[in-house]
């Protein structure tokens, strides 16, 4: 890669999208929420996940320059909190992103809204640094791309929470298949039927 489509590339949009960033802050709406800020620390441990999860196919991308991997990538970060409101990261640590206009999960508008600036080269580089800063910052924890989508990240259902049910509903389901082979005469009652 040549200096000059180096910094075309990736160091101009970076720039622009840093001067334009605080500017655009201030100008979107910052919507009051019902919703209390979500846990930033999960939060970003959710995001280095799905950052793994995006690098491990643009890695297989250069390696074996097979296109289909790329594309995963983009798709990855542009609808990953669509279904059910969740990424893979955000259900790992127990979160998920909602609509504050109204309370539901954040769908494929919304996802492709909040995470559009970071398929932008160049501009998603500076796009994590201010977006991790704002997130943190943020009284609601709202970034640049959840004010544009009017979406915020919440505390909701998360794998431990599903593999606590699970367990639950197994513990109760052998209990009662238990209690049912302990019953007297019900193995009779079922043969004479």
């Amino acid at each position: 890669m040549t200096p000059n489509l180096l910094f075309v590339g990736l160091l101009l949009p970076a720039i622009l999208f840093t001067l334009v960033y605080f500017p655009a802050t201030k100008l979107s709406l910052a919507l009051v929420s019902p919703y209390p800020k979500a846990n930033s620390r999960r939060r970003l441990y959710g995001s280095a996940v799905d950052s793994l999860l995006v690098m491990t196919c643009w890695v297989a991308y250069w390696n074996a320059g097979s296109v289909p991997f790329a594309i995963a990538a983009l798709l990855y970060l542009l609808l990953r909190d669509s279904i059910g409101g969740q990424s893979i990261g955000k259900l790992l640590v127990g979160q998920v992103v909602v609509s504050v206009d109204t309370g539901e999960r954040c769908r494929i508008g919304g996802s492709i809204k909040r995470n559009l600036v970071l398929i932008l080269p160049g501009a998603n580089l500076a796009a994590t640094v201010l977006e991790s800063r704002a997130l943190v910052r943020d009284p609601q924890g709202q970034r640049l791309g959840d004010r544009l989508a009017h979406t915020q990240v919440v505390e909701g259902l998360g794998a431990r929470d599903v593999v606590r049910d699970l367990q639950k509903w197994w513990t109760r389901f052998f209990a009662q298949l238990a209690g049912a082979a302990g019953r007297p005469g019900r193995g009779r009652a079922v043969a004479d039927r």
